[in-house]
């Protein structure tokens, strides 16, 4: 997926550790590592300047396909100059066949000539003179996922990880099927299209570039031809190797992101050291993530680094291994800079954590097992002589008209902070509880259960945990999907049987909130979540049957404050820029949102564009994703996506568009993949992608 480290240092005493008021000058170089198969990739060196004689330093290593020459080459320089001005040597490496790198484009992500690459990368930094032979391999995103992937390998010379927004299960969290249902990413474009940019830093167009990239296979027809859980995603997934990872850990997660699961996870599997902290931001560093509060991650993560890489008690491992952020109750804003809330360390499972059940009621309630504030009974009593829910209905069973563009409030993904709920809780199921006489603190996974029939033999569910302002606002608090065709497994899904009653579970993302006096408790159920995931193809409606704790949800309860002093962290340093890069418009994001009533449609719109200038080199960008569903026929639905680079070195205008046009009906996915080259206006090379993916469960 799309695009992490560590105060001063407080410790002396090893001549490989700088003193706390000193920083190390440095030099970048760029180079080649040369694999066992001949191949080079391309390697940006960032080399601090020893203070004694024969100092060595650890290495890090972050493996990426993203261009380090180009496209993250600002990025990179206020990471990369924090850690090796405090001793550490940094090596940036793009994957083989991007950015600087030679060879072919791998067929996928995650690929397993990466990560034999990235094994075979760290035997080299381990065995460089520069190097202390310690080499700890770290990213956001991608460089979290094969940080992972890569110390399942065991390579000898690794001795640390730290990940940001990474997961351990490709197949039900990362971007190409969230919650196990179809997702078409903006990444989908934008990843295919940075694929068929040429070599940097020269941009050769010569038969190299065509052959292993301009004319690769585009991965967004790979993935749409993996439609079930299998070995094709599990393969080096760590939830189904947990005994793979033996290195220590260091797992950095979002409330507002998409992979905030998975280090909660690992704090339950991971037999070694592990240490987990989730904030309140989205998919981006703690320092400068919105929203805040923020804190300089880079001076802890010196500390985890000193640990492990220099054999120095930092005392950073003394702490419980959980830092989260408890969000406390607030407004629903698209904009929130600031979460309400407290950080606290916890163990996990949390102490005196309990959960609370609550049943789906008739005249949409929740109601709970006891106690005052929840209310009473949650339907009529059942008698022997009903309708059997399988045949027909109940005085307390309710139906859901299927509405495919409903969802949109949420916006593309479980992330960034969420407007109002009322639009999409109109398309939805809603059940709340009495207003609350007392807070609730939740913490953790909320779980949904349901019984219920469908009307076509393809549905997903959403489930949406929400907070219900006196005032009739609706705050999303955390949300899933349930692709009802994996009622049994991800890994043989089942087409539905009409009108048959199905026992449906699942757990929301990992949340945090806390519920306040006068507040309703509002569970949300609905058969679209637009345009995160891709619409079912048939017109139906859904029948949920209530009354019982097979239609209920529980809510992770936890005391509202932990047994742990509050932590004390460190305040963000600032970020130093590339004094060689000058933007000059951009990025210039864009989001519309378009319901046609009058023709039943809903169309969402994504946009982004930028310039700037790296030395001599100009750069222009801009990328748009169009979604489109229908009411009367959600079986055609669309995605567009067009994105363009244009590069213009001195004396050269290179300009590279990509389109992705996927059209579904009810048998198949029809895709178009466009690639189009153009040199100082004219047009060099076009290749086109037709195919017809068949539909499955999806």
């Amino acid at each position: 997926m799309v695009w992490v480290l560590a105060s001063l240092l407080v410790l002396s005493g090893s001549p490989a550790v700088p003193p706390a008021d000193s920083l190390y000058s440095y030099t970048t170089t760029r180079g080649f590592l040369r694999m066992k198969d001949g191949t080079r990739l391309a390697v940006t060196w960032w080399k601090p300047t020893p203070m004694s004689r024969g100092e060595r330093f650890p290495a890090l290593l972050e493996l990426l396909p993203y261009r380090k020459d180009d496209s993250f080459y600002a990025r990179d320089f206020p990471l990369y100059d924090y850690f090796v001005r405090r001793g550490f040597l940094m090596a940036k490496v793009d994957i083989r066949g991007t950015g600087g790198s030679d060879g072919p484009l791998p067929a996928r992500e995650y690929s397993e000539q990466e990560l034999d690459d990235a094994v075979e990368i760290i035997r080299l930094l381990a065995d460089d003179p520069r190097s202390n032979g310690n080499v700890g391999m770290w990213g956001i995103s991608w460089g979290g996922f094969n940080s992972i992937q890569t110390a399942m390998r065991r390579p000898p010379g690794l001795k640390a990880i730290l990940a940001l927004h990474a997961t351990d299960d490709l197949f039900h969290d990362d971007v190409r099927y969230i919650d196990g249902a179809l997702h078409i990413d903006p990444y989908t474009l934008e990843i295919d299209h940075e694929n068929g940019l040429p070599r940097t830093p020269d941009y050769p167009i010569d038969a190299a570039y065509f052959r292993n990239r301009f004319e690769a296979y585009p991965w967004v027809l790979t993935y749409l031809k993996q439609p079930a859980d299998g070995p094709f995603w599990r393969r080096n997934g760590l939830r189904y190797h947990t005994d793979a990872l033996q290195v220590p850990a260091y797992l950095i997660g979002g409330l507002l992101d998409g992979y905030r699961d998975m280090p909660l996870r690992a704090l339950e599997y991971l037999a070694g050291p592990v240490k987990v902290e989730i904030g309140p931001w989205n998919h981006s560093w703690p320092d400068d993530g919105a929203p805040g509060p923020n804190y300089e991650w880079r001076s802890r993560a010196i500390r985890w680094w000193n640990h492990w890489l220099r054999q120095q008690d930092t005392g950073l491992l003394e702490e419980p291994r959980l830092l989260v952020f408890q969000r406390d109750g607030h407004p629903p804003d698209r904009n929130l800079a600031t979460t309400p809330g407290f950080w606290r360390f916890e163990d996990w499972p949390v102490r005196g954590a309990r959960r609370d059940t609550l049943m789906l009621g008739s005249d949409n309630r929740l109601v709970g097992l006891g106690g005052p504030q929840w209310g009473g009974p949650p339907c009529p009593p059942r008698f022997p002589t009903e309708t059997s829910p399988a045949r027909g209905t109940t005085p307390c069973d309710v139906t859901l008209r299927y509405l495919p563009g409903f969802g949109t409030t949420v916006g593309d993904w479980w992330g960034e902070p969420s407007g109002d709920m009322r639009r999409d809780d109109a398309g939805s199921l809603v059940f709340d509880a009495a207003p609350l006489d007392s807070s609730i603190t939740v913490l953790g996974f909320p779980k949904v259960r349901i019984q219920a029939a469908h009307g076509a033999p393809l549905a997903t569910w959403t489930a949406r945990l929400e907070d219900v302002a006196p005032d009739g606002s609706v705050s999303l608090v955390a949300g899933a999907v349930q692709n009802a065709t994996q009622f049994r497994s991800a890994m043989a899904p089942e087409l539905l049987e009409p009108g048959r009653v199905y026992d449906l579970a699942w757990d929301m993302h990992f949340t945090s909130w806390t519920f306040r006096p006068g507040h309703r408790i509002r569970l949300a159920l609905s058969n679209a979540q637009f345009p995160m995931i891709w619409p079912t193809p048939y017109p139906m409606v859904s029948r949920v049957v209530l009354g019982s704790l097979a239609s209920s949800i529980e809510i992770p309860v936890v005391p509202d404050q932990s047994a742990y002093p509050p932590p004390i962290l460190p305040a963000p340093e600032g970020r130093r820029e590339r004094p060689d890069v000058r933007n000059l418009r951009g990025p210039g994001a864009v989001e519309e949102i378009t319901h046609d009533q009058l023709a039943g449609t809903t169309q969402m719109v994504f946009g982004n564009a930028a310039s700037w200038t790296s030395g001599p080199v100009r750069y222009d960008y801009a990328e748009r994703q169009t979604y489109r569903t229908a009411d009367a026929d959600p079986s055609r639905s669309r995605f567009l996506g067009v994105e363009f680079h244009r590069i213009r070195p001195p004396g050269r205008d290179l300009r590279l568009e990509t389109t992705i046009d996927i059209q579904s009906d009810s048998s198949a996915f029809r895709v178009v993949v466009t690639r189009v080259l153009q040199s100082d206006g004219k047009e060099v090379r076009r290749k086109v992608w037709r195919e017809a993916v068949p539909r499955s469960w999806h």
